[in-house]
């Protein structure tokens, strides 16, 4: 049953023609504007502009190394000491327990 509605369906596509109509056919109506006015740049849109198109100034030798040697130094550096927190006294914080399991 496929096969039979994929032929009808290319038959269809291939045995169509164009359609020819004897109608005056009209030219497209054109839009009337009025001209515009030139557009003048400002120095400061021009200056920047400019700075965008133009590549940043390189970065010394000196100063790379010296940004090499603190992103290794920082790697060696310990990380900074964890807080130590009291601990609470034992029958206080049974007491806490106790108040959060009643609330459960």
């Amino acid at each position: 049953m496929l096969d039979s509605t994929l032929e009808t369906t290319e038959d269809a596509v291939i045995g169509t023609q164009p359609a020819v109509t004897n109608d005056i056919v009209t030219e497209p109506t054109t839009l009337v504007t009025q001209p515009q006015p030139p557009v003048v740049i400002t120095e400061q849109e021009v200056m920047l502009g400019t700075a965008a198109a133009v590549a940043p100034r390189s970065i010394p030798v000196t100063r790379r190394m010296i940004d090499a040697f603190r992103v290794v130094g920082a790697a060696f550096r310990p990380p900074p000491p964890r807080p130590h927190y009291g601990h609470r006294a034992a029958y206080i914080e049974r007491a806490a327990m106790a108040r959060e399991m009643d609330r459960l």
